[in-house]
C-alpha cells in the first residue's frame, strides 16, 4: 500500500491518455493484481467520486499564459476539496502544481472546518492545520498569491475513479470524466449543476473519447505493469488541461454571449466595473 496517500509533497511523472469511459471497468480488472482502488472510489457507487477545485490566477492569467507559452518551469494554484457539494466543515487542500520540463511537483497544505478564505483573514496561529508541514505549505501558498496577485478565478469539477499501486512507494492511475466549471471570484464552493459549463466537449478529446486516463509515478520508476497497460489498451497520448480548457470556455462565454442559451454573462474576474462596461459595449 502506498505511503504517499496523505502526501504533503510529491515528485512524479504524469502520462495522459484519452479513452472512452466505457473502458473503465475493463481497466479496473486489468489493474487488480497491481493496484488497490482508492478509498473514495470504493465507497462511491460506480467508483466515480466528485473532485472540486478552485483555481487561482492573476487578473492577467499569469499562470495560464506560462502554460500556453510552454515555459519549462511553471506552476498553477488551486484549493481542492471532495464531493459535488463541498461542506465548509470539511477539508480544503491548498495545492501548488509545479512542472519542470516533464516532471511534476505537487505540494499540499490542508485545513479543516473553515472556509479557505479564513487563512487570509486570521493569523497563522489560528489556522486549523493538523501538522506544521500543512501550515508551512499553506503559508507558501498564501505567499505566492501576494507575489503574483493570484485570486480565485474558476471553480472546476469532475468525476474520478482512482487506484493506488500495491508495491511501489508511489504509483497511481486515475480516470476523469464529466469536467465542468463556473466562474468564481471568491471562495464560494456552492454548486448548482444548471450554472456549470461543460468542458467534456468533443473538441477537447480524441475521436470517440470522453475521459482522461492518467498514469502517475516517480520519473525514474515507471512500473512494468503501466507499460503493459499502455500496450494492452493501445493507449494514445493526449494532452488535457482542466484549468486551461475551462479558461478557454470561460473566454468564449464572455466574448460571445449570444452563442449561449440564456442571459448569464460572467464578468471579467479582478476588474468588475471595467468588465461591465465592456459587456455593455458588446451588447
Amino acid at each position: 500500500m502506498s505511503e504517499a496517500r496523505g502526501f504533503s509533497l510529491l515528485e512524479r511523472f504524469e502520462l495522459k491518455y484519452h479513452i472512452p469511459v466505457s473502458l473503465a471497468d475493463e481497466i479496473g480488472d486489468f489493474l487488480k493484481p497491481y493496484c488497490e482502488e482508492d478509498f473514495y472510489s470504493k465507497k462511491t457507487p460506480g467508483g466515480f467520486y466528485w473532485i472540486t477545485n478552485l483555481y487561482l490566477d492573476s487578473p492577467r492569467w499569469t499562470f495560464l499564459s506560462w502554460k500556453k507559452a510552454g515555459k519549462l518551469d511553471r506552476f498553477n494554484m488551486r484549493v481542492r476539496c471532495y464531493g459535488e457539494h463541498p461542506d465548509n466543515e470539511g477539508s480544503f487542500h491548498f495545492e501548488v502544481k509545479r512542472k519542470v520540463a516533464n516532471v511534476g511537483y505537487k505540494s499540499r497544505g490542508t485545513i479543516k472546518g473553515v472556509n479557505p478564505s479564513f487563512v487570509w483573514s486570521h493569523p497563522e496561529e489560528e489556522w486549523p492545520c493538523k501538522t506544521e508541514t500543512d501550515k508551512m505549505y499553506v503559508r507558501q501558498f498564501i505567499g505566492k498569491t501576494h507575489i503574483y496577485n493570484a485570486q480565485p478565478r474558476l471553480l472546476t469539477q469532475y468525476k474520478r475513479r482512482a487506484w493506488f499501486g500495491l508495491n511501489e512507494e508511489y504509483s497511481r492511475v486515475t480516470i476523469d470524466m464529466g469536467m465542468r466549471f463556473r466562474e468564481e471570484n471568491g471562495f464560494d464552493y456552492s454548486v448548482d449543476s444548471a450554472e456549470m459549463w461543460s468542458t467534456s466537449l468533443p473538441r477537447f478529446f480524441q475521436r470517440d473519447c470522453n475521459a482522461v486516463l492518467e498514469l502517475k509515478c516517480p520519473a525514474l520508476q515507471v512500473p512494468f505493469w503501466m507499460l503493459d497497460l499502455i500496450h494492452r489498451f493501445n493507449l494514445k497520448h493526449g494532452a488535457f488541461s482542466k484549468f486551461g480548457n475551462a479558461a478557454a470556455e470561460w473566454k468564449r462565454v464572455y466574448e460571445n454571449p449570444r452563442d449561449f442559451r440564456d442571459a448569464r454573462f460572467p464578468y471579467l474576474a479582478g476588474d468588475f466595473e471595467d468588465s461591465k462596461v465592456l459587456l455593455s459595449a458588446k451588447l
